[in-house]
Parts: structure tokens; sequence; C-alpha cells
């Protein structure tokens, strides 16, 4: 029996002796809500907090005033960056809605491109939305890291040539 076979053997025995029964399992029962949801600043206005992850221009944690809706979320992140995937732009939500659901997924593409809002979604406290990167811009992002290492190679080649 190969290397192979074995692992794969014991990865169908940790699965099958690991399940639980998942109906009587809370889904999440060591979750930590926040306790700051609104709050007002000095003029009144309502506000709360937003986490904002991914190829944005200033990523992390903003202050954004209730109401917000994602174009001018993502103008006070300074927009997106160039090769940044808004097909797929991830929001999670930190508490579930009354019907369970966590994640959207948007596609702020169709907006940027015919300033359509239909795909938009309440923004709430505490959520957190992903703006990931295109695949292709990465890998073209990491040229220079694959040339950097080409070059050490080729100049160790030469050092051991020439010995």
């Amino acid at each position: 029996m190969t290397y192979y076979n074995r692992l794969i053997i014991l990865i169908a025995l940790g699965c099958l002796f690991a399940q639980e029964d998942v109906s009587t399992t809370p889904v999440f029962s060591d979750y930590k809500i926040s306790s700051e949801k609104y709050f007002t600043d000095g003029n009144g206005n309502i506000k709360m907090f937003v986490n904002v992850w991914g190829h944005v221009n200033s990523p992390g944690l903003h202050e954004v005033y209730d109401g917000i809706d994602l174009a001018t979320l993502m103008s006070m992140v300074g927009g997106p960056k160039p090769g940044a995937n808004l097909k797929t732009v991830r929001l999670y939500r930190e508490v579930p809605e009354e019907d369970g659901q966590m994640v959207y997924t948007i596609n702020l593409d169709s907006f940027f491109q015919s300033g359509n809002r239909s795909e938009f979604i309440k923004v709430k406290p505490n959520d957190t939305i992903v703006i990931p990167q295109k695949f292709s811009n990465y890998i073209l992002g990491q040229v220079g890291t694959l040339n950097t290492f080409l070059s050490m190679m080729n100049i160790y080649l030469q050092i051991q040539r020439s010995n």
C-alpha cells in the first residue's frame, strides 16, 4: 500500500469519526459580538464602524454614518486599486440576518459600468467588506520577484561555470 493510499484512508476515517450532529450543535457557540453598534458624534449624527479589507487604497476600520451605501463607502476608502475584482466583493455580517445569512457576494462591477445600485445591500455596524484582487493582477505584481529570483539563479550558475 502506497503512502498516498494510506493518507486517503486516514483522512476518510477521520472524517467518518469526526462528524457531529449539526442539528443540536449551535452554529456560533463561542461567537463574540461587539458591544458597540451605533454611536453619535458631537453633532448628533448616528455613526458606526465597518471594516474594509483587500484591494482598496485605504483598508481598515472606518467610522461611517448610518445609512451609508457601498459606493460612498468605497469613496471613503479611496476606491478600489487597479486590479481589484469588483465582481466578487464579499460582505460579512457580524450578526446573522433573520434568515441566517451572514455572507453576501456583491457585483460592484455592474455599478461601476452603469451606475446600477440594485445589487447594493444595507451596510450594518461591524460589517466586514472584502475586495479581492484579480489573480492575473496578483501574478503580474509578482513578476518582479520572479525576475529577481531568476537573476540570482543566473549569477549563481555563472559563478559555478567560472570555477
